[in-house]
């Protein structure tokens, strides 16, 4: 069976970090398991691995699609499978990185998916009308899937929607196992806040705000990559609604916030998974991998 080593963690746990010194001690090649580093020309706010860091370590699914792009949970899992199959047949060690855990569950076999084709277009058209008329199209459509929908929760009745507008492709397809080693970074509070807040004013000197400017002229809230934080801080900003330093501040807590949420979701919904001390991680994962590989 493949083995196939996990580095989940919170934002500026230090992931990228800690794959690069597993892969070059074992061999390895990384694949991306982050929802915004898919994107070129998003290379800072996404902290995106440097292109020296790609020259001593092969990266996956980085710089794949254009910023005003779709890229779902299937493309990911569909392009992860292939990527561990090439790095297998070449006789390395796949490492997935990421801190999108819902990506690392999918690909782990353990959340259910149900894809439907859609589009921007689709989505914008059904969020402009009432819940109530929503209801109404399903209910019409398919009475059984109106029925166990949550009808009070509009982002659940529109996918319900278009499952039953295009019919469901099921992600039950034959996919490979895995023999897993996942382990999470795990910091004190304190100091993954510090870390969070530095990398923040780190980003701002490397050009941040000239990216959030692109992703701006590009659409803004209104695509997909303008939703991430890091960069929908700085809209109000460039818009000159806000002052730089304010803006700074709400990516700071964003930020914060976002890394409770991943360390809550990692807990409860990654079966397996061990967390590693931050300050002594490579030598806690060396030393597992070693003792399993």
């Amino acid at each position: 069976m493949t083995k196939l080593v996990v580095i989940a963690g919170p934002t500026a746990s230090g992931k990228s970090d800690l794959a690069i010194a597993m892969a070059q001690k074992f061999n390895g090649e990384i694949i991306s398991a982050d929802a915004m580093q898919i994107y070129r020309e998003l290379d800072i706010g996404t902290a995106k691995v440097t292109a020296d860091e790609q020259t001593l370590v092969p990266h996956h699914l980085i710089d794949i699609i254009d910023m005003t792009d779709q890229f779902s949970v299937a493309d990911f899992i569909t392009r992860a499978d292939e990527a561990i199959a090439d790095i297998v047949s070449r006789g390395k060690l796949p490492i997935i990185a990421g801190g999108t855990g819902f990506y690392v569950k999918a690909l782990l076999g353990e959340q259910p998916l149900d894809f439907v084709a859609s589009d921007a277009q689709e989505v914008s058209d059904l969020k402009q009308r009432e819940l109530p008329d929503l209801m109404i199209e399903l209910q019409t459509l398919d009475s059984t899937l109106a029925n166990k929908v949550d009808q009070h929760n509009k982002q659940r009745v529109i996918r319900a929607i278009q499952i039953a507008r295009h019919g469901v492709h099921e992600a039950k397809q034959v996919r490979p196992k895995y023999d897993t080693l996942v382990v999470g970074i795990d910091w004190p509070r304190d100091i993954l806040y510090e870390r969070i807040n530095s990398r923040a004013q780190i980003m701002i000197a490397a050009g941040l705000l000239t990216e959030a400017q692109c992703i701006l002229d590009a659409g803004g809230g209104n695509i997909q990559a303008g939703k991430a934080i890091g960069y929908k801080e700085f809209f109000p900003y460039l818009r000159g609604d806000t002052t730089l330093d304010e803006a700074i501040a709400q990516m700071q807590q964003d930020s914060r916030r976002y890394a409770k949420r991943q360390l809550t979701y990692l807990r409860h919904q990654i079966p397996g998974l061990i967390w590693l001390d931050g300050a002594q991680s490579q030598a806690e994962l060396a030393a597992r991998i070693e003792s399993w590989v």
